[in-house]
């Protein structure tokens, strides 16, 4: 499934890797800058680390650091508000967290923007389903790639008048919880499959009849998940050959694993 979700989400890697609208005036910090990073060398290992997270700053907020900005609730001018969520990739580091966010066809995190009013990225390592283009940007030096460098993490910003923005942000800090959890039988997984069987019938059969032979062998379970994962593949067996059961069952035991 995750392969799959990769493999068709060309649209939303392309949004994450664009660049950042900024101003004139914000454009001439950075120019100053790198002037000044320049000037430093390395011999001010702390200031250069600091004009990074200047740059940082400015490419995901578009505003210069150390300015103090107000909100003006009374002509409800809109500000635009930023918060970067904590991804659990050391915690469980061998789940797809990319993915369950992603979900079949990136469908889930199209609604999920859609749901919340909210720009939802995926950025840090292993963002990038290219390794070899993710190591490029990385080591291009290029500001706009320097959240490569960090652990995976979710960029969540909106536009609107201050009290709808942080409105906005809340609702999609509660929603995008139920995408870091990492299990593979909740009900935005079994959501997703349901979704996959109608999008693309082979890759939903083979993703069930793997997690389904995974929880075999580790135990039964009542989940919607597994039962509509039991039903499908149920369904399956009765319309395939013995050859092709066989080679399914193989496949999913592990003797020729792919990945999910």
């Amino acid at each position: 499934m995750a392969d799959h979700v990769h493999e068709t989400n060309n649209a939303q890697k392309e949004e994450e890797n664009e660049t950042p609208r900024i101003n004139n005036y914000a454009h001439k910090f950075l120019a100053d800058l790198d002037e000044e990073r320049e000037r430093l060398g390395a011999e001010f290992p702390l200031c250069a680390l600091l004009i990074d997270e200047a740059f940082e700053r400015v490419y995901s907020t578009g505003r210069i650091p150390g300015r103090e900005y107000y909100a003006d609730v009374y002509q409800q001018k809109p500000i635009k508000v930023t918060q970067k969520v904590f991804v659990p990739v050391k915690q469980f580091p061998k789940f797809n967290f990319t993915g369950k966010i992603l979900g079949p066809k990136g469908n889930s995190l199209r609604r999920l923007q859609e749901e919340t009013q909210c720009k939802i990225v995926i950025k840090g390592r292993n963002s990038i389903r290219d390794r070899t283009k993710e190591e490029e940007m990385r080591e291009s030096g290029d500001p706009r790639f320097a959240h490569l460098n960090r652990s995976l993490y979710v960029e969540i910003s909106t536009i609107a008048p201050p009290a709808e923005c942080y409105a906005r942000i809340a609702y999609a800090l509660a929603e995008i919880r139920k995408y870091l959890v990492p299990d593979k039988n909740d009900d935005v997984s079994h959501e997703q499959l349901l979704e996959l069987m109608e999008i693309d019938p082979k890759s939903a059969k083979q993703y069930s009849k793997s997690i389904l032979d995974k929880k075999m062998m580790t135990g039964p379970s009542s989940s919607k998940f597994m039962n509509i994962a039991r039903q499908e593949q149920q369904g399956m067996y009765q319309n395939e050959s013995d050859e092709e059961v066989y080679e399914a069952k193989v496949h999913s035991y592990g003797y020729v694993r792919g990945k999910i």
